[in-house]
């Protein structure tokens, strides 16, 4: 009785804060076309998909800030006009009266190098790396990991961090086409070159944050382009070393929420640890005339997402155990 009659009263509570967010918008303006799977693709309509994202979370009027969970662009654009596309993306996010946060995902790195893509993103990052954290409230933490820190793509050719993830596919995949999961077993198939890892230094630099925000008492909400959770997204989504990462996260009690973007189609996990997993449906997937982004209700002992069209709406509960 005493726990139902609490939660009525947390319900009808006010939120800390609330942001809106949407990922995977893959915007070309070219046609239609289908994945490696065969789902429909709609290029031109995501960039609607947003347009109407940016009006609803304009009208709500209470949203902090907004978050692009990456893939702002499509690899089948155009590389010609590759920058003029992203620009005009960004250009449609920036229409959002607050501050945007942006992270990059494996469609952004096909079309422009980390050197011209972090300055359109507007990710002010030394060495061309796209980590950051940022701090809305004192309450609250937001980690973005960089997923392609360890990438065959986006880096030049040369560059030590290319030739590491060049020589872990080798070792990994033994496919000639290094996108092909043919023969990978089980969570063996995410080692795709479309995917990527956290670096050493990420790590190092990860760790220090969420000591920090454990001396502090912050709840830390971890964001990526790439799923973490194999509970959450299918085995081809996840980022190279997501149970590195998790191991880390784990160690700690202050990271409650973990949302992803890149496996389109969506998905939700609670790990062994009470951390929630949330990967966010695609707005590229959205056939004219529907949507999919949404906006999330922070409170002190959950984050409520709120889903527009095909992003499914969750409640996402502290693990009251980690607050310990």
């Amino acid at each position: 009785m005493g726990t139902s009659a609490g939660l009525a009263i947390s319900q009808g509570r006010e939120p800390l804060f609330s942001f809106g967010l949407i990922s995977d918008v893959q915007y070309a303006d070219i046609p239609d076309g289908r994945s490696f799977l065969g789902v429909p693709r709609y290029y031109r309509h995501s960039i609607l998909v947003l347009q109407r994202a940016v009006k609803e979370w304009n009208a709500h009027q209470k949203h902090k800030f907004v978050m692009n969970f990456g893939d702002t662009v499509d690899g089948f654009c155009p590389k010609d006009q590759s920058f003029n596309t992203v620009k005009k993306v960004v250009n449609e996010f920036d229409m959002f009266e607050g501050p945007v946060y942006h992270m990059i995902g494996n469609h952004c790195l096909y079309n422009l190098p980390r050197s011209k893509l972090l300055p359109l993103l507007k990710i002010q990052s030394p060495d061309d790396h796209a980590y950051y954290d940022f701090s809305p409230v004192p309450e609250y933490r937001f980690v973005v990991l960089d997923g392609y820190d360890i990438s065959a793509i986006g880096w030049p050719q040369d560059h030590p961090k290319t030739l590491e993830a060049l020589k872990f596919l080798r070792e990994k995949n033994p496919n000639e086409e290094k996108n092909s999961p043919t023969g990978l077993v089980g969570l063996e198939r995410r080692f795709l070159m479309f995917n990527g890892a956290v670096g050493k230094e990420q790590m190092e630099w990860l760790n220090g944050v969420l000591q920090e925000a454990t001396e502090l008492k912050q709840k830390v909400v971890v964001c990526c382009h790439l799923p973490l959770d194999p509970g959450a997204s299918s085995k081809e989504a996840l980022l190279w070393n997501y149970d590195e990462v998790m191991e880390l996260i784990h160690r700690y009690n202050c990271v409650k929420v973990c949302l992803a973007g890149h496996d389109h189609k969506g998905g939700f996990s609670i790990d062994s640890h009470g951390v929630n997993h949330r990967v966010l449906e695609a707005a590229l997937e959205c056939p004219p005339g529907t949507d999919a982004f949404g906006y999330i209700n922070v409170y002190d002992d959950r984050i409520s997402l709120v889903g527009t069209g095909k992003m499914a709406s969750v409640d996402m509960y502290f693990n009251p155990q980690s607050d310990l």
